[in-house]
């Protein structure tokens, strides 16, 4: 899982690398740190809604655990198929009463709901300042209908019905229908805020290449819209990374803003900030949490010997 992980992130970053050296351009280094930072920012309400999913659906977990668990499985979106997000955020659960089947399906419940709300935030501010992007808008229609329904709990547990999962696991769409109306909303609203604070990281961007003058609320929708319809055609897509496609939608709403070459540059850059941002927080959370599991187990050994030896 490892090795593969580490092949399609070399293969994305190469590529990058490889479109990027064939435009001139400069770069200012602080502002692609603070769009980093905004982009890990902008996700943590989407990891604290997935957290939520899993207490209503009473799964022991703790808010600390979910989260790196969230994180660190970003980077198996870069597989095809993307099961590999599934694999290894319930790996990083370490309490033994955590359900698979639950743990799955409430991947699905925040993946859908996070891509809803960007579809749903995308339509409006397209639909309202941008109407000539025909395609664009029926695309974020037609996601926000797409992955909004099934979230609805009941349809969701229908779903899981549908889909037999109930054999595995008779009990994880009851579990899961549990989410409350409040708890949805609330879910909605944060979600929302992320996606606000990953419209600031394309705006940041775009500051360090020079081409955004005016501060991060100056078309914060525009950015917003972009960033979200991005990552909602990459994952339509099932393209490893939505590479290519997330690129194209920032190309068709960004250029008539900045212009071409400003287009073409700003995707690439904006595509290996996220990258090492993902990797960055990644090694560092793995890190940490490794370091807190292998602690407890290295301080029982000695007391199971002593007991042991009476």
């Amino acid at each position: 899982m490892l090795a593969l992980l580490i092949w399609f992130v070399r293969h994305t970053l190469v590529s990058a690398l490889e479109n990027l050296a064939q435009h001139r351009w400069s770069v200012e280094p602080l502002w692609l740190v603070a769009a980093g930072a905004l982009y890990l920012l902008g996700t943590l309400p989407s990891a604290i809604f997935w957290h939520r999913v899993l207490v209503h659906a009473d799964q022991p977990v703790k808010l600390g655990e979910s989260v790196r668990a969230y994180y660190v499985s970003q980077l198996g979106k870069y597989v095809p198929g993307k099961w590999v997000v599934i694999v290894l955020r319930r790996a990083l659960l370490t309490s033994p009463r955590v359900e698979n089947t639950v743990v799955a399906a409430s991947v699905f419940f925040e993946t859908l709901t996070t891509l809803a709300v960007g579809s749903a935030l995308s339509a409006v501010v397209l639909i309202v300042w941008h109407p000539d992007q025909k395609l664009l808008i029926a695309t974020a229609l037609g996601s926000t209908l797409l992955m909004g329904v099934p979230t609805v709990p009941k349809i969701f547990q229908w779903l899981i019905l549908i889909l037999r999962v109930g054999r595995l696991n008779p009990t994880t769409g009851d579990k899961l229908s549990r989410m409350g109306v409040s708890a949805i909303v609330i879910g909605w609203v944060s979600i929302s805020v992320g996606w606000l604070l990953q419209g600031m990281s394309l705006w940041a961007t775009l500051k360090a290449l020079g081409a955004a003058i005016d501060g991060p609320f100056y078309d914060l929708s525009l950015h917003t819209a972009t960033v979200a319809l991005a990552v909602v055609a990459g994952f339509l897509s099932q393209i490893p990374g939505g590479l290519g496609m997330r690129e194209w939608v920032l190309d068709q709403l960004v250029q008539p803003q900045y212009g071409a070459s400003v287009a073409i540059v700003s995707a690439i850059i904006f595509r290996l900030v996220w990258l090492v941002s993902e990797l960055l927080i990644s090694i560092i959370l793995y890190a940490v949490g490794w370091r807190r599991v292998r602690k407890p187990a290295a301080a029982v050994e000695p007391e199971y010997s002593t007991s042991g030896s009476r």
